[in-house]
């Protein structure tokens, strides 16, 4: 299965057409996936408040930001991603829309599982990990019912999606 073709997607009964079309033109290109998440960024520094509850962000998802080192550059790479609070731990998922490749972010923290978490204006070190299968089966569900979108795009490529649980360790 190829996600390369974003017209080949069937809507999920649960979708609205409206809801359909701006997933459509959200995720329509990897470029414009990746220009939406330097602007979330931005957005996101300008005014942190509220983002992890989802109040603050334009999705109305809770949204943190994750600081990895590039596996290449060594250069720090902040994203916006949608998040699951478990316990002290956030848990996200390495869906990119369903593209059959997965997110510079997430090959960065397999690379090296040092990181920072921002939620909100509070900043911490952390460890990144890859859910054990036990783990992932446990977390499924909560995630997509959290943010659906998680579901539907994973069946719409073969990769299975990293699902990632980040450890805070100290205030950064």
């Amino acid at each position: 299965m190829s996600t390369q073709n974003r017209e080949t997607m069937v809507k999920p009964d649960y979708m609205s057409d409206e809801d359909w079309q701006a997933i459509k033109d959200a995720t329509a290109s990897l470029e414009r996936i990746r220009g939406d998440a330097k602007a979330d960024v931005a957005r996101y520094l300008a005014n942190p408040d509220g983002w992890a509850s989802g109040k603050g962000s334009p999705s109305g998802f809770p949204t943190l930001l994750l600081t990895v080192l590039g596996r290449k550059s060594g250069e720090p790479r902040t994203t916006p991603l949608v998040f699951l609070q478990n316990g002290k731990d956030v848990v996200v998922v390495a869906s990119l829309a369903g593209y059959d490749e997965p997110p510079a972010w997430y090959l960065n923290v397999t690379a090296n599982p040092n990181c920072w978490v921002q939620l909100d204006r509070n900043k911490s070190v952390a460890v990144a990990r890859d859910a054990t299968d036990e783990e992932r089966k446990a977390l499924w569900p909560r995630l997509t019912a959290l943010f659906p979108p998680w579901g539907f795009f994973q069946q719409q490529t073969d990769r299975p999606f990293g699902v990632v649980i980040i450890s805070p360790t100290s205030a950064a």
